[in-house]
Parts: structure tokens; C-alpha cells; sequence
């Protein structure tokens, strides 16, 4: 399976370099730009092993933590080194690249009543080929595997290399108005009281990365299915071969549960609202992503 993403992430990128076209000397120095900037702020994260899944019955108060089910068959699961980046993408990030890729503007629900919700340090809101188009461009700029983060390498690198943290904040708690922005405080920032904010506002978790999960929720590479965890394989897990929904990590507001660090969520690849036309409506806020790189040679590990 491994070897069918390496051809993929090949074939995509020879299609996407292709639609480059010529470009003027200004666009090519802005793709220059931010694909520097994209790899300087890539965190290397020291592969190993650790216990995926629902840990609350190994820790503290020995609580479950989730409601569902499908986080709590702990598993041993064993991840390579590899690299992921410490913010999400934000919106002026995938408007340099957007004639890359296919040259149309982000439509975004509510961006019309509040237009500070598309600024330029906000997460970005895209489908999910949307998100995995902009790592593989940015897997052709750099000459690296670039591509989504699968779920495992997600929650391996939200709990700070596999610890018991419920939450991925500096400390592991979650305290509004402290390492998370507080409602007023959102509203200020983005002119409305929605569940993301402007990227490095509050403090990274313990292995250096900002918001995860914790500021909109994040696509990862991964199709979801309920009874993964009952049969995932031990090495590096890329989820099912086929699915409808895929995976998505994090916090969209309402119950902080959402915003654990072992809890599962899944969406269909483009998240419309029913009875919406997507090309004209755009997706709902909250939908964000960041990339990740597998290998990390030559990096400092944390």
C-alpha cells in the first residue's frame, strides 16, 4: 500500500507541476518563499512506539475519556521518524499556491457576515482533496514526500511522542482563556464566536506544535472505519484501503471532548451542509489541516 502512495504522490505531482504554466518572476518567488517558510516551520518528530487509542483507564482518575467506542481497543502501535508542521495552513499560505492548484478562490459559509474569518493567519477551511492537493504542491516545490498526516502519526505527535496527555496543550489540560482562546476572545479576533483563531496565539504542546486540534478540525490522510483499531497493523498505519468518510482530528466547538487527543470524528471528503451547492456556498468553517513528511534525515529530533 505503501508503494501505491509514493506512485500516487509522484503522478499527482507531475500533474500539478504541469499546471503551473509560466508563472511570473513575482509568483515564482512567492512559491519560493512559502515553501521555505512551510519546511522551516516542520517540527521532526523521533518515530517509536506507544499505546494509540482511549488511555484514560491507565491514568488519573481512570476514566474512560470518550463517549464512543471505536478509540477503545488500545493498540501497540510503532511509527517511523518523520516531520510535521508545527501550524496549520492558513488561508494566505493556500491563496500563494491556489493558481497551482486549481486556480480556484477558497469559498467559505459565513465568510460574508464575518470576512475576518478567510484572514490571511487563519486556518484555512477546505475539502479534503483540497487539503491533500496543497501538501502533495508542496511535496513537488520542496522535492520531499509531503502529504497529509496519517491518524496515527496525528495522535503520536498530539500527545508529544505517545504521552498520556488528554489535550495538546502545553500542560495537557484544557483551560479557556489560558492555552486555549476563550469565546470573547475569538470573537474579538475573527468577529464571531467560532471554534478557530488566528495560528500561534497559544501555547504549543510539549514537542513544539500549535493547536492541534485545538483550533478547527483537522483532515488527516486516513479513511475512517468504526473496528480499525481491532485489526490495524502494528507498522505505521495508513487506515482502511477504501472508505466513504475520512478522519478528522480536533475541536469544531461544544464539548471540549472533541478536542482530546484520542478522540476519532469522520466527515465525508467535501463537508456540505445538505441542500447546499458547494461550488457556490463553499464548506463550512473549521475544516483545517496541516502536512507532514515521512522521514526526517538530517533534522534535530524533539
Amino acid at each position: 500500500m505503501f508503494l501505491l502512495q509514493i506512485v500516487s504522490f509522484m503522478t499527482s505531482g507531475l500533474l500539478l507541476f504541469a499546471c503551473d504554466g509560466v508563472r511570473s518572476s513575482k509568483d515564482v518567488q512567492e512559491t519560493k518563499r512559502l515553501v521555505e517558510k512551510s519546511l522551516d516551520n516542520m517540527v521532526a518528530v523521533e518515530g517509536g512506539e506507544f499505546l494509540m487509542g482511549a488511555f484514560g483507564p491507565l491514568v488519573g482518575e481512570m476514566l474512560p475519556f470518550t463517549r464512543h467506542q471505536d478509540d477503545k481497543k488500545l493498540h501497540k502501535v510503532a511509527l517511523d521518524d518523520f516531520t510535521i508542521s508545527k501550524y496549520k495552513v492558513t488561508y494566505g499560505d493556500y491563496e500563494a499556491c491556489r493558481a497551482t492548484i486549481d486556480g480556484k478562490k477558497l469559498i467559505v459559509g459565513l465568510s460574508k457576515r464575518s470576512p475576518r474569518i478567510i484572514g490571511r493567519d487563519v486556518s484555512a477551511s477546505v475539502t479534503w482533496q483540497q487539503a491533500k492537493d496543497y501538501c502533495l504542491w508542496l511535496g513537488t516545490k520542496s522535492g520531499k514526500y509531503v502529504d497529509l498526516p496519517s491518524e496515527a502519526q496525528w495522535e503520536y505527535a498530539a500527545r508529544s511522542r505517545g504521552q498520556y496527555l488528554p489535550f495538546a496543550t502545553d500542560d495537557g489540560t484544557f483551560d479557556e482563556g489560558r492555552n486555549i482562546s476563550s469565546g470573547e476572545e475569538k470573537e474579538k479576533m475573527i468577529g464571531i464566536s467560532l471554534p478557530f483563531y488566528p495560528i500561534g496565539l497559544c501555547p504549543p504542546n510539549p514537542l513544539g506544535l500549535y493547536d492541534m486540534g485545538l483550533s478547527g478540525s483537522e483532515w488527516v490522510s486516513d479513511w475512517y472505519a468504526e473496528d480499525y483499531y481491532w485489526h490495524s497493523p502494528g507498522s505505521n498505519p495508513q487506515g482502511p484501503d477504501v472508505g466513504v468518510e475520512k478522519v478528522r482530528r480536533g475541536y469544531s466547538g461544544g464539548d471540549p471532548q472533541l478536542a482530546l487527543t484520542m478522540y476519532r470524528r469522520s466527515a465525508l471528503p467535501i463537508p456540505v451542509t445538505e441542500g447546499l451547492n458547494y461550488e457556490k456556498h463553499g464548506i463550512i468553517p473549521s475544516f483545517v489541516f496541516r502536512c507532514a513528511i515521512n522521514g526526517a534525515v538530517g533534522l534535530k529530533y524533539v
